[in-house]
């Protein structure tokens, strides 16, 4: 279970670097528009793509896209150095969390993106009870 947990927190936090990379060198539209494309064609989901993003928006994600990246690179220190850092799985764990409630609150308070991100939302809401679940069933002297 630990290899299992260990390689999950690898997983994300290489994601998680390489989403905040495309987000911050060639932007948030860019970005999600490959995602989008390789959504549509893993799935066969034809619909609309999102289009294009405001100035600002593009601004305010590269600007949190560094946030993400150092998220990403404590998630691979914790994978890497698990007796000593395993005690930041569980916040860990809640702030991916958090992600996905943030993604929800958008659903509801201004509709549905584009359903590679309702995904992403359904990851981020039943990931993190399951790394905890797991954090809790491996965990060691800190």
């Amino acid at each position: 279970m630990r290899t299992t947990l260990r390689l999950l927190l690898a997983m994300l936090g290489v994601s998680a670097v390489g989403i905040a990379l495309g987000d911050m060198l060639a932007g948030g539209a860019a970005t999600a528009g490959f995602f989008e494309h390789l959504f549509a064609a893993l799935t066969g989901w034809r619909g609309p793509d999102s289009g294009p993003w405001p100035p600002t928006m593009d601004n305010e994600l590269r600007f949190y896209a560094a946030m993400w990246g150092g998220y990403g690179i404590l998630l691979l220190f914790v994978a890497k150095d698990w007796r000593a850092r395993q005690g930041l799985v569980p916040w860990l764990a809640a702030l991916f969390f958090a992600g996905g409630l943030g993604r929800a609150l958008s659903c509801i308070a201004i509709g549905p993106p584009h359903p590679l991100f309702i995904v992403l939302m359904w990851i981020e809401l039943l990931l993190p009870p399951i790394l905890v679940v797991l954090w809790w069933r491996v965990r060691g002297p800190i």
